[in-house]
């Protein structure tokens, strides 16, 4: 797979795709902002808009500019958990955190996931990763999350047959889109724009290409998206089992236990990650896990 960027293009395989010039320009600013020597800080990038409104397909595409400046990996996650854990443990990631049933849960499920939302913003800047959030609405996002995390929001929508159009909010009039919902119930993108712009149908055309980990799938597929999702939306409510719990840890302690081969200078780990199939990052991470009995 050839991935580049010409000016406000990314070419995937000879085939190029554009992006709004203005958002390539607030891109390029973050993509900075991740890679700068000192301070060592995050970046937090929100797509929000209704079901079918291209949001993914956008993130992918940010994802595919993202990379092709950084050669960063992109890993996207369904659920917030495993999102989470992976988040704390690596550095210089891609990652997209596609929420696909939000509405379906129930107020105190929202309420949680968005408490451990924000714990996790609160103290994971320095890993510099590039997240990029998929949601439906902003407005139950914690403030934290919109106000002070977030240094942009692409508001997505569609109009007739076309969707992928988008209307761009700078950082500093996110506390105005914030607050005029909660004093007015009015959701001011209009007026509070900075510019507008639309994303061409990227992802159904490129996916297979990008080497994506969806759910840490490695070169995952349209098709695993979308069994991924699906799965995501049918365990909606559903808590695991004191059982599946047990084999979890179970699981993980085994994955520390093959870490030590390497670290013990028993085979090399580039040799360890050959055999068993996975990236050398993943015995990394691997590595990092606190056994459990």
């Amino acid at each position: 797979m050839s991935l580049s960027v010409f000016e406000n293009k990314v070419i995937v395989d000879g085939e190029s795709y554009a992006i709004e010039k203005r958002l390539v320009i607030k891109l390029d600013k973050m993509i900075e902002r991740v890679t700068q020597d000192t301070p060592k800080i995050d970046n937090v990038l929100i797509n929000e808009g209704g079901e079918g409104t291209g949001k993914t397909s956008s993130a992918i595409l940010e994802s595919a500019y993202i990379k092709a400046k950084t050669n960063r990996e992109i890993h996207l996650f369904f659920k917030l958990e495993p999102m989470m854990e992976f988040a704390k443990k690596t550095e210089n990631m891609i990652i997209i955190w596609d929420e696909p049933a939000l509405d379906s849960l129930s107020t105190d499920q929202l309420n949680s996931l968005n408490k451990d939302m924000q714990r996790l913003f609160m103290t994971i800047r320095k890993k510099r990763h590039f997240f990029i959030i998929n949601y439906t609405k902003f407005w139950k996002f914690p403030e934290y999350m919109v106000v002070e995390r977030a240094n942009g929001l692409l508001h997505l929508y569609s109009s007739g047959k076309r969707y992928g159009k988008f209307i761009y909010i700078r950082k500093k009039r996110l506390e105005a889109l914030w607050n005029d919902f909660h004093r007015t119930r009015k959701r001011n993108y209009s007026a509070l724009k900075s510019f507008r712009g639309d994303f061409p149908n990227f992802m159904d055309f490129e996916f297979d290409k990008l080497d994506v980990f969806v759910d840490e799938i490695p070169h995952s597929t349209l098709e695993i998206y979308e069994k991924q999702k699906d799965m995501a939306i049918c365990s909606i409510g559903i808590k695991k089992s004191k059982k599946e719990i047990e084999i979890q840890n179970r699981l993980n302690n085994l994955r520390f236990k093959i870490t030590l081969l390497y670290s013990r200078g028993i085979i090399k780990q580039n040799e360890l990650a050959g055999i068993l199939g996975v990236p050398t990052i993943r015995l990394r991470e691997w590595a990092k896990i606190e056994p459990k009995e």
